[in-house]
């Protein structure tokens, strides 16, 4: 996907960044819940590095957003990088934070899917990725947008959005892991939702549809893992648009078992579509979206669109990032489908910012 790296994401001019402070921003819920022991681990390379790291610890489950500011704000006075500890969810939450500023951003991936850091080789072990947070290339991020909200990697509404509802639950009750999540997810979709009618207008040409399902994506290798060859557009700049047509039962059955098997490019009840911006009309004035896997209910109409270079993402020097590029594409299924202040050496400066 060589193609696809130069358009979603190019090098920054950046100043050096050997001295440059980390603000560690972990969310402790966060897939299994190894927070703390990045806590631990970045502590101690930082002291050998002699970097200074300020972990700033939300204040409440909700007050995630309100500590990722604080990082903002820090990061822009001391030229330091904030990392996201987390799974797709808070790494949107602080991207929405970071978006439109210079301050760099690091993932560390400790969710469920990760499907963010691996679309940009971030590695998936917290020692690696927290390598790539020190030492890593800051890369000029397209992210995806809707009503102002930003997306790393999709947003939809309806069937899907249910299906999210649906899971939070499930993994409520018998915990956050694939299996879980999975099952419940098939479960819901063979629940279906009703159909909605729905205008999509794109470069000012509109068309309505009935769907019981509207699905926004803006990352390749999530779109390549199901075999749906809209994971092209990603590398024009564009978001990927899948439209679900009414289908019974048994074409839900048929559709899901195809998206188990990754074989979504046969399956002819989804339209799909590139675009920069779609705007989405409904009658109903509020609507339930699922942004990364978080629910938001968002006044229509409904505006997507790519937001070019949103975002600056600390990422692996480009000879690591080819040579795990090459991992993933080996190890995918489908591989051949479309392209888809200073601190005195040896020692740290650790502060823990808590909200007042």
């Amino acid at each position: 996907m060589p193609e696809i790296i130069s358009a979603e994401a190019r090098p920054l001019a950046q100043p050096a960044q050997a001295a440059r402070p980390l603000h560690l921003i972990a969310n402790r819920a966060s897939g299994s819940g190894e927070g703390p022991r990045l806590e631990e681990l970045a502590a101690e390379r930082c002291r050998e590095l002699g970097r200074e790291l300020v972990v700033h610890v939300p204040d409440s489950p909700s007050g995630l957003a309100q500590a990722a500011e604080r990082a903002r704000r820090a990061a822009q006075a001391d030229g330091g990088v904030v990392i996201a500890a987390g799974g797709d969810g808070t790494v949107r939450t602080v991207a929405q934070v970071l978006a439109g500023s210079e301050v760099p951003m690091a993932v560390v991936p400790i969710g469920t899917f990760n499907f963010f850091a691996r679309n940009y080789r971030i590695p998936e072990d917290m020692e690696g990725a927290l390598e790539v947070a020190l030492h890593g290339q800051p890369q000029a991020v397209n992210l995806g947008q809707v009503n102002g909200h930003v997306f790393l990697v999709n947003a939809s509404f309806g069937l899907y959005a249910k299906a999210i509802a649906e899971r939070e639950r499930s993994t409520s009750r018998f915990g956050r892991n694939r299996a879980v999540v999975i099952a419940s997810t098939v479960i819901s979709m063979l629940r279906g939702h009703p159909v909605m009618d729905v205008e999509l207008e794109i470069a000012g040409v509109s068309q309505r549809v009935r769907t019981p399902m509207v699905f926004v994506g803006n990352n390749a290798l999530q779109l390549k893992d199901v075999s749906l060859d809209v994971a092209r557009c990603m590398g024009d700049g564009q978001l990927a648009v899948v439209v679900l047509r009414p289908v019974s039962w048994w074409g839900m059955l048929k559709l899901t078992l195809n998206g188990l098997l990754r074989m979504l490019s046969q399956e002819q009840s989804l339209e799909s579509f590139c675009a920069h911006r779609l705007l989405i009309r409904r009658r109903r004035g509020r609507v339930r979206v699922a942004l990364d896997g978080e629910l938001l209910r968002l006044e229509t109409p409904l505006e997507f669109r790519s937001w070019d270079d949103a975002l600056s993402l600390m990422s692996p020097p480009l000879a690591e990032a080819r040579r795990t590029e090459e991992e993933l594409t080996a190890a995918a299924p489908g591989a051949d489908a479309a392209p888809t202040g200073g601190v005195a050496p040896g020692s740290v400066a650790m502060k823990e910012d808590v909200a007042g």
